[in-house]
């Protein structure tokens, strides 16, 4: 019986982006800088803060400036705001910026005397009311503010759970950690992930912010190997406080070629089998006188 061998070419169609026009409009509306402020201060004190609004529209506008203080909720990290304390206050209030004109605004923050030591968080707003023809539309601009009391600071952490696919099929070996910030200050944590084994890759991993209470999901990514295999993976964080918590798991990547080349040693494996059968059978078969 004759074989045919049916070869599946696989069309890559590439789609390529259309080239921006020269008439697309760059950023509008407000720009804040930084986007983050850090700033540390003893119960009793005082200290004086500053950012840079800038108006990025074609028209003239007021900026009124505002703050709230936020929270995170588990897992997600998901912002929640709330009315802020007397402690954040602003030398102005609402500032007027002509088109492409940016402007310091400073803010004064003040912490009661006898404050317990940790952190407290607030969101510093920048909003201004856009004209188009009839149409009133409200643009905004934020940056998160962290401050630290002074005192006897916590930066401790636990463990919640982690996990990591134990079965790979694909590019990348993705695992979750759950992390509690059980202190009473913000930190960051490195998380990172690694294989170890035959043509394994270097570590890869990402850093984030972590606040006093709620539980941080973080979902890595490692990069595959190329070859098929058993392979360990280590994963885990590191906090700026010195904290390291590593978690070790086996691993089975199987790439998708990796499968085609095992159905492949199948077909010819049960091909095999069934020509020595049908071999077999006729070396038993009674010859013709």
């Amino acid at each position: 019986m004759k074989r045919r061998l049916l070869t599946l070419c696989l069309c890559l169609l590439v789609l390529l982006p259309a080239p921006a026009s020269a008439d697309t409009p760059k950023n509008k509306g407000l720009l804040i800088s930084p986007l983050r402020q850090y700033i540390s201060l003893d119960a009793g004190k005082q200290a004086i803060g500053r950012f840079t609004v800038a108006n990025l529209t074609e028209q003239p506008i007021t900026v009124t400036l505002s703050a709230k203080q936020f929270s995170v909720s588990d897992y997600a990290y998901n912002y929640n705001f709330s009315p802020p304390n007397d402690w954040l206050s602003f030398k102005l209030t609402q500032i007027p910026l002509e088109p492409n004109e940016s402007r310091e605004v400073d803010y004064t923050v003040t912490v009661p005397a006898g404050t317990a030591a940790g952190g407290q968080y607030y969101t510093l707003l920048a909003s201004a009311e856009l004209n188009a023809g009839n149409l009133k539309s409200t643009v905004q601009a934020a940056t998160l503010l962290y401050l630290t009391v002074n005192g006897k600071l916590v930066r401790t952490s636990k463990l919640v759970g982690s996990s990591i696919h134990r079965i790979v099929f694909g590019k990348q070996v993705q695992y979750t950690i759950d992390v509690r910030n059980t202190g009473n200050v913000h930190y960051f944590a490195y998380f990172a992930g690694q294989l170890h084994g035959l043509t394994a890759k270097s570590a890869s991993g990402t850093s984030h912010i972590l606040l006093p209470g709620p539980i941080r999901q973080v979902v890595g990514d490692i990069t595959a190997p190329l070859l098929p295999g058993i392979y360990k993976a280590t994963y885990g964080y590191k906090t700026d406080a010195g904290t390291t918590v590593t978690q070790s798991r086996f691993i089975i990547f199987l790439p998708p070629w990796s499968l085609a080349f095992l159905v492949l040693l199948l077909i010819i494996g049960l091909n095999l089998y069934g020509r020595r059968k049908r071999n077999k059978t006729k070396e038993q078969s009674p010859s013709e006188d």
